[in-house]
C-alpha cells in the first residue's frame, strides 16, 4: 500500500470511531464499558493478534529462526486457546495492545521512502500506537480505567469522539492531498 492509502485507511477508521462516539454517545459508552471484559471480543482479537504475530515471526528473515520456522504456525495456533484459558481477564485489552504493536510494521515499511515530510505524521502516530500497545500488554487495566472514565459522562465521550474525528479527518486530508 502507498502512504496515501495508509493515511486514508487510518483516517477512515478513526473518523468512524469518532462519529460513533460523537453521535451515539450512550451506545458508545455501553460498548466501551463492555469491551474490557467481553469474552468473545477478547477471543477474536487475541486470535487475530496471535495469527498476525505468528505470520510476522514466520516471515522474518532471521537466521536463528531457521531450525524452528516450520513449527511457528503450530506454536501460534496452540497459543490461541492457551491464552483464552490462562489470561481471560481483560483479554480484549491485552489483545488490542498486541494489535496496536503489530499493525505499524507494514505501514512503516511502506511509508519510509515517501518524499513528503508529512509522512512523519503517520510515523509519529504509529509509534504512539506501538507505545500504547506495549503499555496495554503490560497494564491492561489502564484501558479499562480510561474507557470507564470516558463512558462515565456523555460529554467526555463526545469530546473524545470529536478529537478522534478530527484526527481521522486530518489523516484523510493528508491522504487526499500531500501524501498522494
Amino acid at each position: 500500500m502507498k502512504a496515501s492509502d495508509w493515511s486514508l485507511l487510518l483516517g477512515a477508521v478513526l473518523a468512524l470511531k469518532g462519529l460513533l462516539a460523537l453521535l451515539a454517545a450512550p451506545l458508545a459508552a455501553r460498548l466501551a464499558q463492555r469491551f474490557p471484559r467481553d469474552v468473545w471480543t477478547g477471543r477474536v482479537l487475541s486470535a487475530a493478534a496471535w495469527a498476525w504475530a505468528g505470520w510476522a515471526l514466520y516471515t522474518m528473515p532471521i537466521e536463528f529462526l531457521t531450525p524452528v520456522r516450520p513449527y511457528i504456525p503450530f506454536a501460534a495456533l496452540a497459543a490461541i486457546p492457551l491464552t483464552w484459558i490462562w489470561m481471560p481477564d481483560l483479554l480484549s485489552c491485552r489483545a488490542a495492545g498486541g494489535l496496536l504493536t503489530l499493525f505499524p510494521c507494514p505501514l512503516l515499511l511502506d511509508v519510509r521512502f515517501h518524499p513528503s515530510p508529512w509522512r512523519l505524521a503517520l510515523v509519529s502516530f504509529v509509534y504512539l500506537c506501538i507505545v500504547a500497545g506495549m503499555i496495554l500488554l503490560l497494564y491492561p487495566w489502564y484501558l479499562r480505567r480510561a474507557l470507564a472514565f470516558l463512558a462515565g459522562h456523555p460529554a467526555r465521550m463526545r469530546a473524545g469522539g470529536a478529537a478522534t474525528l478530527l484526527l481521522g479527518a486530518g489523516f484523510i486530508t493528508l491522504g487526499l492531498t500531500v501524501l498522494r
